[in-house]
């Protein structure tokens, strides 16, 4: 069987993943559009003209045993595999994705990462992964002129927020909260409404989110 000339990696620091099974296709996902891209095609892919943090979904998985399906022979055991991305995960830092052959060098943050006994031998392990490109930003400072008779609520009541066109968790986390990271605590919130308008959002937490929507904003 021909190995392709791509090859798939995740990276965190010196740590290091090559994914044995290439995904049959990956999708790229931003504020505006979605676009599904066959991984043969992969050389065509620019990212450059979408606007917006990108998002990149695929499907694949990790073999028990080397196969000629594999694209290398010394591959990771499926459990060493999984492990290895729950600590990135865990290490709330970003991972590098990088495609060989192409342009794709993206820093990303883990946004899901879901596995499953796999269909074809017993020991193999589906997964799904949901990455988001990453980017640093400082929240900005507003001077605020000091109110004199200003009354205090006692307990302040939980805010709410209408989605609009071009949204995301990640983007209204930063927004409430500084840091784009806490895009948890409003899923969190609205799991089951959210749940209920798209049941996609059980696969990929938190991506389907509509304008007009109201989010509950947790304190």
């Amino acid at each position: 069987m021909t190995k392709s000339v791509y090859e798939f990696w995740l990276s965190q620091g010196k740590d290091k993943l090559r994914l044995p099974v290439l995904p049959e296709a990956i999708d790229i996902a931003n504020s505006v559009q979605n676009d599904s891209v066959k991984v043969t095609g992969l050389g065509e892919v620019t990212f450059i003209e979408e606007p917006g943090a990108k998002e990149i979904s695929f499907s694949s998985f990790f073999p028990k045993r080397y196969s000629p399906i594999a694209e290398y022979q010394s591959i990771p055991s499926p459990e060493k595999a999984i492990s290895e991305i729950e600590t990135w995960m865990k290490a709330k830092k970003p991972v590098q994705f990088l495609i060989t052959g192409t342009t794709i060098n993206v820093t990303c943050s883990i946004e899901s990462f879901n596995y499953s006994e796999g269909d074809n031998e017993i020991g193999d392990r589906n997964f799904d992964i949901v990455l988001k490109e990453y980017k640093t930003a400082s929240p900005r400072k507003i001077k605020q002129k000091k109110k004199t008779k200003a009354k205090r609520p006692s307990k302040a009541s939980p805010k709410t927020y209408t989605v609009k066109k071009g949204d995301t968790l990640w983007d209204i986390a930063g927004r409430f909260y500084g840091n784009h990271t806490e895009w948890r605590k409003i899923w969190n919130a609205n799991k089951t409404a959210m749940i209920k308008r798209s049941k996609r959002n059980i696969r990929q937490p938190g991506h389907w989110i509509f304008p007009g929507q109201k989010l509950k904003i947790p304190q």
